[in-house]
């Protein structure tokens, strides 16, 4: 009965969608009547094939969030909002329809959900201070920055587990990926090495935040370097599968090498570190495809060697890494952080608040510090701002997370077959990519990192789900769910 029902109202409910998209953009846009058809016409296409698949919903939900600052004002609501409800719709159909598995919940899952209600119960309490930046009068908006930093990611952790379960949706993922990874080196590249008329969009040239540092797409080096390290480690994993058409594993290496080089041109120090850490870690542990890392930890440092006083110089643009002014910044912000967690050690001073408790009592971590180093910026240790604003229950529930996603990813790398793109290879993909994660970290506060946080959660996801779906121990078998009827 529910099916047909479904069957009868979803194509004039998608036709509904489509129309409102055209209205929105008819008042909207300052284009022309030419350009509104154009990306109505685009945006119904999308909204059908998204309601769907969950899969390919899930695929528009990156898109918009990778191009959330590159895309025009036209909707009154931000794109990746309106991804986000049709992916929800989309699995909520598929659940329906019984094409998709009905998510559980256990231990992990619970204590998200904990998480989330800990995060909305901040939001609507009121605090003592706003959560704006009050050296610039600039408010956060909370209920996006929760939805951003924590709600889709996690969002997108279910339906990897849940909805990702043929070979060839995560095949096409990981690929997907690949691409934007591939765009990210792209402008990195040409923005310090030309041509820069080829860079879209402009702000990346014209007005990018960090001058002489690759921003990329998100107009921020830390979040561009996630994203191509991101891209490097599933370049180097496809470049080794012997599944892959020879044409795709070379130019799998070519994003690879292209990646590595937009790396360096962020003249990021986490970056750095982070990608270090991958190269160590696929030396050891990519079973099969290593030689790519063996490789990268050689090129890094000989060239590290050759120019070991441009290095530990204070040269940024160079490649040095010797300034020490974000060091002060850093130790300044974590002395407030502890004067904040003295003060209102159990609930926090409120989600999006940190900003605001740096202007107005901020710390000085030293008589050898300047005091104004770190004035009034953001947390940039994802866990001392955590607390801060959320307590220490809000941090025990985001470190239960952290460490029970660890624990499943390890488990699925052991349980997951040693062959296959599904297998093992996959595990990797995941560790590797929630390491680097965790990692950057303890230097930023992560919450602002929307598309790097989706990345990792949706690939988590995907991977302790074909663990869990292993009968008995033996080989996950490619069939699923994911774009057809479960199988009985």
């Amino acid at each position: 009965m529910l099916d047909r029902l479904w069957r009868r109202w979803l194509s004039p409910a998608v036709l509904l969608a489509g129309v409102l998209v055209v209205l929105g953009l008819v008042a909207r846009s300052p284009s022309g009547f030419g350009t509104v058809m154009l990306f109505g016409g685009f945006g119904f296409a999308m909204i059908y094939a998204g309601l769907r698949n969950p899969v390919v919903a899930a695929f528009f939900l990156l898109l918009t969030i990778f191009l959330r600052l590159a895309l025009p004002p036209i909707f009154p609501v931000d794109p990746f909002m309106l991804a986000f409800a049709g992916m929800i719709g989309s699995v909520a159909i598929g659940v329906a329809r019984r094409r998709c598995r009905v998510p559980q919940v256990g231990a992990l899952e619970g204590v998200m959900v904990l998480y989330v209600l800990w995060n909305i119960a901040s939001m609507i309490t009121s605090h003592k201070y706003l959560a704006t930046v009050p050296t610039t009068g600039e408010e956060l908006a909370v209920p996006r920055f929760l939805m951003t930093g924590t709600v889709i990611p996690f969002a997108l952790y279910f339906v990897g587990r849940f909805v990702f379960d043929r070979e060839s949706a995560v095949r096409r993922l990981l690929w997907m990926i690949l691409g934007l990874g591939a765009y990210s080196a792209a402008v990195s590249i040409m923005q310090l090495r030309g041509p820069v008329a080829l860079v879209w969009p402009s702000y990346i040239v014209e007005t990018p935040a960090w001058e002489g540092r690759a921003v990329g797409i998100f107009n921020q080096p830390v979040v561009n370097g996630l994203v191509l390290i991101i891209g490097f480690i599933v370049a180097m994993v496809l470049a080794g599968e012997r599944s892959e058409p020879l044409w795709r594993r070379v130019l799998a290496v070519a994003i690879a090498l292209a990646s590595a080089y937009g790396v360096y041109l962020t003249h990021t120090r986490a970056v750095w570190l982070a990608f270090a850490i991958v190269l160590v870690g696929g030396a050891l542990y990519a079973r099969g495809f290593r030689s790519g890392f063996v490789s990268g930890i050689a090129v890094s440092v000989l060239a590290v060697a050759t120019n070991w006083s441009t290095f530990t110089s204070a040269d940024r643009q160079a490649g040095g890494v010797g300034s020490e002014g974000e060091l002060l910044d850093r130790l300044n912000t974590l002395a407030t952080s502890v004067w904040a967690i003295r003060e209102e050690p159990l609930l926090g001073w409120g989600v999006g608040r940190f900003t605001a408790l740096n202007t107005y009592h901020h710390t000085q971590w030293s008589s050898d510090v300047p005091w104004v180093r770190g004035f009034g910026i953001a947390s940039h240790l994802n866990e001392l701002g955590i607390v801060a604003e959320l307590g220490l229950i809000g941090l025990v529930l985001w470190l239960a997370v952290l460490v029970l996603v660890c624990v499943k990813l390890i488990r699925a790398y052991r349980a997951l077959p040693a062959e296959g793109l599904c297998g093992r290879r996959l595990g990797f993909v995941a560790i590797m990519t929630f390491l680097v994660l965790v990692v950057t970290g303890l230097t930023v506060d992560l919450r602002f990192f929307d598309f790097p946080n989706a990345i990792v959660m949706l690939l988590a996801g995907v991977a302790i789900g074909f663990a869990d779906r292993l009968p008995n121990g033996q080989e996950q078998e490619s069939a699923g769910v994911s774009a057809g009827r479960v199988e009985r």
